[in-house]
């Protein structure tokens, strides 16, 4: 049995969520509710649970607090409920941890319990909190981390600079790397180019995006970009001109 707390402000969260894992979860049960992260953190530490869900905002702090306070060792799973992704979306998806948006849905919360529930019994290490507290302490996005599930079973952690392109592979994503390697995500290249859309990358043709700090030049005759690599890379006419730009004002 899966011992879970919900801490979250709003009472009508934590009742929805009770409710969803007692229809849904038999194998889940909650040992308590906490209404802020002073309270949370206190009911963390008395009951020991395997599985937190965790509101990212209330009105003593975040969510990150709440992790930050059961350190030096973070003894459990974490899914992070909250009405406003776009606020901590890249710090939350480069750790590989769970998100689940307000208005909570069946389809939602029983993925990232199932999610949850496989990493606790297989006692997966925690190494993407301790990811997910640096990026979040650091306001620097070239500075940060990202965690990367492989096809493989293991867990990479890079730094995000470290990453020169990506390229769909079937259902996956190929990450190839500065220093030659590459890595086999199990998620999408979509996901991850809706990710990075917001950074310093740009998706270059329909299956493959660079990290604009890796650009070399462009061969505008032949619709090429080349990477500080040697690498070459179709680039569409219309991209290409939008990459101009985008160099331009870099």
């Amino acid at each position: 049995m899966i011992k879970a707390i919900i801490i979250d402000d709003e009472r009508n969260s934590r009742d929805i969520i009770a409710l969803m894992l007692e229809k849904y979860c038999p194998g889940i049960t909650i040992a308590d509710t906490a209404s802020d992260c002073a309270d949370g953190i206190e009911k963390i530490k008395k009951h020991r649970p395997n599985l937190v869900f965790l509101d990212l905002e209330m009105p003593d702090g975040t969510g990150f607090d709440v992790l930050s306070g059961t350190l030096p060792d973070i003894p459990f799973e974490a899914v992070f409920v909250t009405a406003f992704e776009k606020k901590f979306l890249h710090v939350i998806r480069f750790s590989d941890v769970e998100l689940i948006l307000k208005p909570i849905d069946k389809e939602s919360l029983l993925q990232a319990v199932a999610l949850t529930s496989a990493r606790i019994n297989a006692g997966d290490p925690k190494d993407r909190y301790r990811v997910l507290l640096e990026n979040f302490n650091n306001s620097k996005p070239v500075a940060w981390k990202l965690l990367i599930p492989a096809t493989n079973g293991e867990a990479y952690t890079i730094q995000f600079p470290a990453i020169e392109y990506l390229e769909a592979q079937g259902d996956n994503c190929l990450f190839y790397l500065n220093n030659g390697t590459n890595i086999t995500a199990i998620q999408s290249f979509r996901y991850y180019a809706d990710l990075f859309a917001t950074l310093r990358f740009y998706q270059v043709n329909n299956s493959q995006m660079i990290q604009l700090a890796n650009v070399s030049h462009l061969e505008a005759s032949s619709s090429k970009v080349v990477l500080k690599s040697g690498v070459i890379l179709e680039i569409t006419e219309r991209r290409q001109r939008d990459l101009v730009h985008k160099l331009s004002h870099s």
